[in-house]
């Protein structure tokens, strides 16, 4: 992790890929699925957990590191913004459920097994996250020049290397379950001829599957982005670009919506859903281009990596977005 490697740029790329693995956390099950209620219970429950860790969690770390270095001893950055925001109850009490559940049994055993390891060094976690938070809110560090955040930084690094270790096997465990259920989805959905929700999720599925291809090969980040092997990922792109241009059309079909149930809320938002799969579509597009041609970074653009075509930052950042707006309109 970060503070293991302190100068290694790698990690973020591979921070981005394990939240990759629940770039389809697009709904749960429904009840009509024959495990039953309890199965559907347990799963949704699960998928909430993952939630939480790539949304919530992660955006807490952002917001702590947007104040503090990155590094074993605390260093506060100049003209940074300390964090001072915590979590809700209902954050706590999900763990509470999971961790309730997984003591119980599921029919996942496996993610039962993750889940009790890995709850309660999540909560440590989020518990010195709502403690920095409260600091940062109420400005202590105004009074003590930083002496309490100096305290907290120096649990708050051992807690989240544990973290990071253990949130690997839940979240490939989720991985494994996510990509089961999409498929049994994506066959349903094309059973029952909802063109446009069939649609979204293959778009969403190719999504997470250009970024897993993207992501295994480790050793890549933007600095030597040129050396991507672009072999498996470009037929998948093509695969996406011929998906998106009919789901571009299919979405505006008001007879198709209605046959397939979306309510005025959700109609409104797929025009937003289309917007993120055209820009992955392009950033996708950008990066192909760059390493097929041998394209390398100029100066400039070194400097401004999250919104230059054709990077991996970009293109991470479009591929979040999928899922959001998906979440949007899915619910």
């Amino acid at each position: 992790n970060a503070f293991q490697n302190e100068t290694a740029d790698a990690d973020n790329g591979k921070n981005k890929a394990l939240n990759n693995l629940m770039g389809a956390l697009q709904g749960g099950k429904n009840d009509s699925d024959s495990d039953g209620g309890k199965d559907v219970e347990s799963y949704n429950n699960y998928v909430d957990l993952g939630n939480l860790m790539t949304n919530d969690v992660e955006e807490a770390l952002d917001r702590y590191f947007d104040g503090v270095n990155i590094a074993q001893d605390f260093s506060p950055i100049e003209g940074g913004n300390y964090i001072s925001t915590t979590f809700s109850n209902y954050d706590y009490d999900l763990l509470d459920k999971v961790e309730a559940q997984a003591k119980a049994g599921t029919s996942y055993t496996e993610m039962d097994k993750a889940a009790l390891t890995l709850i309660p060094t999540l909560k440590n976690l989020m518990e010195i996250l709502d403690e920095a938070g409260n600091y940062g809110k109420q400005k202590g560090y105004l009074d003590d020049n930083y002496a309490k955040g100096e305290e907290i930084h120096s649990r708050f690094v051992p807690a989240v290397q544990t973290y990071d270790e253990e949130r690997l096997p839940y979240l490939n465990g989720m991985k494994a379950i996510l990509q089961e259920q999409q498929t049994k989805d994506l066959a349903l959905l094309e059973e029952e001829g909802y063109t446009v929700r069939y649609q979204m999720l293959k778009l969403s599925m190719l999504k997470s599957e250009i970024m897993n291809l993207i992501y295994k090969q480790e050793e890549i980040t933007d600095e030597n982005v040129l050396s991507l092997d672009v072999s498996e990922i470009r037929p998948k792109y093509e695969e996406f670009a011929e998906v998106l241009s009919q789901f571009a059309e299919n979405y505006k079909d008001k007879a198709e919506l209605e046959k397939e149930g979306f309510e005025s809320y959700s109609i409104s938002q797929l025009s937003f859903f289309n917007d993120a799969v055209t820009e992955f579509k392009v950033q996708t597009q950008a990066l192909l281009s760059r390493v097929e041609e041998q394209k390398p970074y100029s100066e400039a653009e070194k400097l401004s990596l999250r919104i230059t075509d054709g990077s991996l930052e970009h293109l991470a950042e479009s591929g979040a977005k999928i899922t959001s707006r998906y979440n949007d309109v899915i619910g």
